[in-house]
């Protein structure tokens, strides 16, 4: 993969997110569908399995 590449992202809530930029400071992230999901839908098909929540459960 060229080196050039950057992840973007806005999920504010995630870890991972460089909120100032829209970055995520992973090299790399893991796409994955939703449990049981064989839709095709975009919405149910590629998820950011490597999401981490930045915020504390209450």
């Amino acid at each position: 993969m060229a080196d050039c590449q950057r992840i973007m992202c806005s999920v504010g809530s995630c870890t991972f997110n460089e909120t100032s930029q829209n970055l995520c400071t992973l090299d790399a992230v893991q796409v994955s569908a939703a449990a049981k999901s064989d839709s095709g839908a975009p919405y149910d098909e590629t998820l950011c399995a490597s999401y981490s929540s930045g915020k504390e459960k209450k």
